[in-house]
């Protein structure tokens, strides 16, 4: 019995712990575009040795007594020569913006087509004036985000002092990138079957927990495939930290699951977005440490929640390109 207690107690310890981990990205917002202060004190040393390299010992022992006597913090313009420009918060918040206008404009549309009856000619043409307005401007917003979405995740890397590598194999980058779109594609629609099945308790759980999961993946995706992680290493530090994730998936899976609308529920994920990008980057040291057998003090079982995912995936490979991804 007590076994079983210290799962449940360490599965429910590591949900928290994700649950609070996805709401660091609104913590540090404000200061995303500061570097970080390791960077700010190795500047400081270099610029130092620079200044001292030619001076005699006297002089270097004057500079140090001046510096015990006054030992004052950084001036705010030598962090400012480190800074990067101050530009991810305005992407930030025009990405918030963009879709927060599309959920408007989408609501606007359908209270319009309310209010003078579904079944008038004007209401038929007021739905066709919508959709051809509002479809391409859904479509632009969406292709802005997904830039949007990589300028965010490169600030938070510099926010860690970190850089994205560089891409050794652009081929096998681009495998990687597709087989992860067809992963997530399918463990989306077992997320929406799940839900469509008449089962009134177990469908919405079992539709929710795939549904935050895929949420945490799309968070974590961008700092893993920046760090050159593999899609299959991906999936494996999901299914062992499943209890992280669920709960760092969860917020954003609530916030979305709101309006039963597709496009509202898309607008309101990508105006949230970028906060979890901030925060996975911010928590992605502790997570990753799992793919390095640092595993000691995880009590709970891994699940294979993308075990069918990934067998449907290679059977579509193997049948369309002859070969796995």
């Amino acid at each position: 019995m007590g076994g079983f207690t210290d799962i449940l107690f360490s599965i429910c310890a590591d949900y928290f712990r994700g649950l609070f981990s996805s709401l660091q990205g609104f913590l540090v917002l404000h200061k995303i575009d500061n570097p970080p202060i390791s960077s700010i004190v190795t500047e400081q040393r270099r610029q130092h040795q620079k200044t001292t390299i030619y001076q005699t010992v006297l002089e270097k022992r004057r500079q140090q007594e001046l510096e015990k006597r006054s030992s004052k913090p950084p001036q705010t313009g030598q962090i400012n020569k480190v800074s990067t420009p101050k530009r991810i918060i305005r992407v930030f918040f025009t990405c918030v913006i963009a879709n927060i206008a599309s959920v408007l404009l989408v609501l606007s549309i359908t209270f319009c087509v309310k209010f003078v009856g579904r079944d008038t000619l004007l209401s038929s043409f007021i739905s066709w004036l919508g959709s051809f307005v509002l479809v391409p401007i859904l479509i632009i917003v969406r292709l802005l985000s997904i830039l949007w979405f990589a300028d965010v995740a490169g600030a938070a890397l510099r926010f860690r002092g970190q850089t994205g590598q560089k891409i050794p194999d652009f081929a096998r980058a681009a495998s990687d990138f597709v087989h992860a779109i067809i992963v997530e594609l399918v463990f989306l629609l077992q997320a929406i079957l799940f839900f469509n099945i008449n089962l009134p308790i177990i469908s919405t759980s079992l539709g929710f927990v795939y549904m935050a999961l895929l949420n945490s993946l799309y968070s974590f995706d961008y700092i893993w495939m920046s760090n050159g992680v593999a899609l299959n290493s991906r999936i494996a530090l999901i299914e062992r930290r499943w209890p992280f994730h669920l709960g760092f998936g969860t917020i954003l899976t609530i916030a979305t699951g709101y309006s039963s609308n597709f496009i509202i529920s898309g607008c309101i994920f990508g105006a949230l977005f970028p906060f979890f990008i901030v925060s996975s980057c911010l928590v992605d040291t502790e997570v990753f440490s799992t793919l390095k057998g640092n595993n000691n003090k995880l009590n709970f079982p891994a699940i294979p929640f993308y075990c069918v995912a990934q067998n449907i995936t290679n059977k579509l490979s193997l049948a369309i390109f002859g070969r796995f991804f």
